[in-house]
């Protein structure tokens, strides 16, 4: 047996395949081995990643904001974790963190979520046709997220989308959120939560030029007036070409709601915009007072735009303002002025205790303010304003 085998491995045609065979042996694990731990680390990897960064792990967001001459996409994370969008590479440090943001130099953007089929694709145009406007939300997501099937370029939001400004209320408040640029401008509620600063990464007194639209966004409340005036003063050039202005406030120039009129802000506002006839303001727009209200002072509007989720207050009885007891869900046409609190009433055209929001919509040279009930999609109220 031992002769036979000696024989047949003496044999060169039996020894060469022999060292064929053992060749490709060795070439094959020299591919395999290495290809079977690449996929392994790939593998591993990429489940690490989908783990930390599926949808689920999303405790809200994204949402897109308008930010000078881009977009800042924000969004948070149940768990301090490091996060980007897929096709982007995040613009914050490497550190781990609830609060995560990609900036995109464009007004235009396509993104999505490792690990999920969401997919948001966004292309802001040339001619602004029609924005919303919402305000005063306080941590509740019924109304906004039902802008989702609503059409329209952008949004602006007058504030308090807090109630109490803890990262909880924020997963429940930005829950289905519009998934369309916007500007926010901040409520007391929002400037009381510190980390607010990490979702809008605006200062409280900002511009935004939209196309051919120019917004001022400022902040009035917990004496910021001074600096709020004093930054459209400064920079109300930014706006000398814009077709448009608008100015975004939390707290209104006129309002019949429970806080009413703030008599100081209000006269710096007129003073403002009569000062600056050379830019073309169409109207103020605010939040605060959780009523719907229309004023009209000379060629600018002033709305509080309605409350979006928050509680609904009752408007003032014209009787009984001195003593602010609410007894009326409407009032209309030109009030009387008793007291600071209704400085302004004489401007007054309607007022409702409902959840409303504002379509604002440019026809050829008219733009048509539509004010629409939230719960019933139903218009309460229209004005036009001819340029």
């Amino acid at each position: 047996m031992e002769t036979i085998i000696s024989q047949q491995i003496s044999n060169p045609n039996i020894r060469q395949n022999i060292n064929r065979k053992i060749i490709w042996t060795v070439l094959v694990l020299c591919i395999t081995v290495p290809l079977s731990v690449l996929a392994t680390f790939c593998f591993v990897n990429q489940s690490t990643r989908l783990q930390l960064t599926k949808k689920s792990d999303f405790c809200y967001g994204p949402i897109a904001f308008m930010h000078e001459q881009g977009t800042r996409i924000h969004w948070c994370t149940n768990e301090k974790t490091e996060s980007q969008l897929v096709g982007y590479p995040s613009t914050n440090d490497s550190s781990k963190s609830h609060y995560h943001s990609t900036f995109v130099n464009s007004t235009n953007f396509n993104y999505s979520l490792p690990g999920s089929d969401v997919q948001y694709t966004y292309y802001l145009p040339e001619v602004i046709k029609k924005f919303v406007i919402m305000t005063d939300t306080h941590n509740n997501s019924k109304y906004t997220s039902l802008l989702n099937n609503v059409e329209f370029d952008f949004m602006l939001h007058s504030g308090d989308n807090c109630e109490d400004g803890d990262l909880s209320e924020l997963t429940t408040g930005f829950a289905n959120w519009p998934t369309k640029p916007m500007l926010f401008a901040t409520g007391n509620h929002d400037y009381d939560f510190n980390n607010f600063a990490h979702v809008t990464e605006r200062p409280l007194h900002y511009y935004q030029q939209i196309r051919n639209i120019g917004v001022f966004v400022i902040y009035t409340l917990n004496g910021q007036d001074v600096d709020a005036f004093n930054f459209l003063k400064d920079n109300a050039h930014l706006a000398l070409d814009s077709e448009h202005v608008f100015i975004i406030s939390h707290q209104p120039t006129y309002t019949t709601g429970e806080h009413g009129s703030n008599k100081t802000l209000s006269v710096q506002m007129e003073k403002f915009i009569d000062t600056h006839q050379n830019l073309n303001i169409r109207a103020v727009f605010s939040g605060h007072s959780h009523v719907f209200a229309a004023f009209k002072r000379e060629e600018v509007f002033y709305f509080v735009n309605g409350v979006g989720g928050g509680a609904l207050d009752k408007v003032h009885s014209e009787k009984k303002m001195g003593e602010r007891v609410w007894i009326t869900q409407e009032l209309h046409g030109g009030l009387v002025e008793v007291n600071d609190q209704s400085y302004g009433y004489q401007h007054h055209l309607d007022s409702y205790s409902k959840y409303t929001r504002t379509e604002v919509q440019f026809v050829g040279n008219t733009i048509v303010y539509t004010i629409r009930d939230l719960d019933t999609s139903e218009v309460v109220q229209m004005y036009e304003q001819t340029f």
